[in-house]
């Protein structure tokens, strides 16, 4: 018996074809941090769930694009629709369009994960409030295929007031940030769309960064937790008064 089987954590079991891909996903390195913003490759992503909490809401869709050398990959993107055994609710429905009919007759979600590996591989992932989409994705890949998805995430919402402060833009959501720079999107809510808005916004940060002379992956992650710190201190100086 292994010690995940001891625990309660045996992997699930896969199909053949699912489980050969998942080993050749396995062999991919990791991405290196260090290697220069207009060579790196950077997976944007975005999830659509049956809700907003994070620990309980189920993926309903996946969208992925690719920006690297400095642009967006506009011909390599993913977006798959994860088969769920009942729909979510109206309300939730509503926000992102994905109807009863989508969620009952989409992909497998053992495929589609499967497939998310594949076209991502092991880069450096960006969203916007990135840490939903992580955690989203991290339970899913974990409960369906066995996977742990330990990666590095930028988040853009984090980065974007400090690379400009001058917009004094302290919790602007996605729209406002689209607006500010004249970033039109697509399918507001589309996990596709989103994705590729936000990677639009990369493209920005990535322009400012070089400004700053933050030229590379590493950096940007410094600025991130320097961020989280600066908001963490501030929090707790509040909760002591």
């Amino acid at each position: 018996m292994s010690l995940a089987d001891w625990f309660g954590l045996a992997r699930p079991k896969l199909a053949p074809g699912i489980e050969a891909r998942v080993h050749a996903w396995k062999r991919v390195r990791d991405a290196d941090l260090h290697v220069p913003l207009t060579q790196a490759r950077l997976v944007v992503v975005d999830t659509e769930t049956s809700g907003l909490d994070p620990t309980r809401s189920k993926v309903l869709s996946i969208g992925a694009c690719l920006v690297e050398a400095g642009a967006l990959a506009l011909a390599s993107t993913l977006e798959v629709f994860l088969r769920q055994e009942q729909a979510s609710e109206t309300a939730n429905i509503l926000v992102h369009g994905i109807g009863q009919q989508q969620q009952t007759r989409g992909s497998s979600p053992d495929e589609a994960l499967a497939a998310f590996l594949e076209f991502s591989g092991r880069p450096v992932f960006v969203g916007y409030h990135a840490l939903f989409d992580a955690t989203v994705l991290q339970q899913a890949l974990r409960d369906i295929l066995g996977v742990k998805l330990a990666s590095v995430w930028l988040d853009l919402a984090l980065l974007l007031p400090a690379l400009f402060p001058e917009a004094k833009a302290n919790g602007w959501e996605l729209d406002r940030w689209l607006l500010h720079f004249h970033i039109a999107n697509f399918k507001r809510h589309g996990a596709l769309a989103d994705a590729v808005a936000t990677a639009g916004l990369l493209l920005v940060a990535m322009a400012r960064a070089a400004e700053r002379g933050l030229r590379d992956p590493c950096a940007l992650l410094a600025l991130q937790r320097a961020v989280l710190d600066k908001a963490n201190a501030a929090q707790s100086g509040s909760s002591a008064a």
